[in-house]
């Protein structure tokens, strides 16, 4: 995935994620920064499963990060 993709997945049920890039992260290595109405939060792989997580000081609940499913690269419109 490159800047500015937009991503989408089934527990997400609003607007698309934008791809922000990629970004070391100490506890996993890598992690994908993305974006959604002003608000970032992260994706990682971690043992061949992807996680959702949002800032705490954004989304303070217990189901954080959570999993992702049925991840989907949203294709642009054409014109």
């Amino acid at each position: 995935m490159e800047p500015g993709d937009s991503v989408k997945f089934f527990e997400w049920p609003v607007e698309p994620l934008t791809v922000l890039g990629w970004e070391d992260d100490e506890n996993v290595a890598e992690r994908l920064r993305v974006e959604a109405a002003g608000s970032e939060s992260f994706l990682y792989r971690v043992e061949d499963h992807l996680w959702h997580y949002v800032p705490e000081k954004e989304y303070d609940e217990e189901n954080n990060p959570f999993p992702v499913q049925n991840f989907v690269l949203v294709e642009p419109q054409q014109a």
